[in-house]
């Protein structure tokens, strides 16, 4: 049975081998775990189902519950690297995309996301002589869910960009895990695009450089797991042998369409959504705004 992942480095660990075309390591830094995967060819990238590219899986303590100190060293770990994946030029412009359903919890970090951020790009073509050359151009947008707005979300997208032509697009937007144990507690990077609603089972068309026509890095918190992940972490907890789990799969599947398409979020969703948010934001305007430092973390947090 598959089970759903966004995470690169669980869908290349999921595979129980080792894979050609694939690179991988990992480091701590500051106490925080970083993963590194690459995929370098179409092999690979078929085995695993995540597209050719590099992803950084950023692991830290419960978001929720951290101190001051483990949210301000994780805000700096994501600006760190996602400036490590950029690659642009200081006077690039950059759009920052909120995707998924405000009104869903579970699916709000996009939107959440884009409401912390610095905008700059109507001040710099409105006002430029009231602000500094080094601010950097930055839009944003939350264009919802196609339930809300009858329009597919990379049509939405696509048009902003032929209008405004920003350098580089940044989505944002909620996950699922492979295990519970990283609900809340991961970020993963990528420089490949992302497909909307993935997450819970609802992919739309995926928003990356060849769909777009410019570059895409996709940030994302995983915050479901497939309601089949629960039981399986449960067999594995109590040591539970193949044979076991394989009549367990069997009587799952069964039960479809009523239970399989089931996915499962936190009690605590509310405050891991809020607190994945403003990491992810910080760490966006620490990345694109070298002007920032370690004491503006959460100087431009309106909510």
């Amino acid at each position: 049975m598959d089970i759903r992942t966004d995470l690169a480095v669980e869908a290349a660990s999921m595979k129980g081998e080792k894979v050609g075309g694939i690179e991988s390591f990992s480091e701590e830094d500051n106490g925080i775990k970083i993963e590194r995967i690459r995929i370098t060819d179409d092999s690979a990238a078929r085995a695993v189902g995540k597209p050719m590219g590099n992803y950084i899986t950023i692991t830290a303590k419960d978001l929720s519950e951290n101190s001051r100190e483990e949210y301000e060293k994780a805000c700096l770990c994501v600006a760190k690297e996602l400036k490590s994946i950029l690659n642009i030029e200081e006077s690039a412009s950059v759009l920052v995309i909120g995707l998924g359903n405000e009104q869903i919890t579970a699916d709000s970090i996009g939107p959440e996301s884009v409401k912390r951020l610095l905008v700059t790009r109507h001040i710099k073509e409105l006002m430029p002589d009231e602000i500094d050359e080094s601010v950097r151009s930055v839009s944003a947008l939350a264009p919802s869910v196609m339930a809300f707005t009858g329009i597919e979300t990379s049509c939405i997208v696509k048009g902003v960009i032929e209008k405004t032509k920003p350098d580089l697009v940044i989505a944002i937007d909620a996950l699922a895990s492979r295990s519970m144990s990283r609900l809340g507690k991961t970020i993963q990077i990528a420089d490949t695009g992302i497909n909307p609603g993935s997450g819970v089972g609802n992919n739309r068309k995926e928003l990356s450089e060849k769909t777009l026509g410019v570059r895409v890095i996709a940030l994302g918190v995983p915050m479901v797991v497939d309601a089949v992940t629960v039981a399986l972490d449960a067999l594995d907890a109590t040591g539970s042998s193949e044979d076991e789990k394989r009549v367990f799969f069997e009587a799952y599947r069964r039960m479809e369409p009523l239970g399989a398409d089931m996915v499962v979020t936190p009690k605590d969703v509310d405050s891991l959504a809020k607190r994945s948010s403003m990491i992810i934001a910080n760490g966006i305007n620490l990345a694109l705004q070298s002007a920032l430092g370690e004491e503006d973390i959460d100087r431009y947090s309106m909510v």
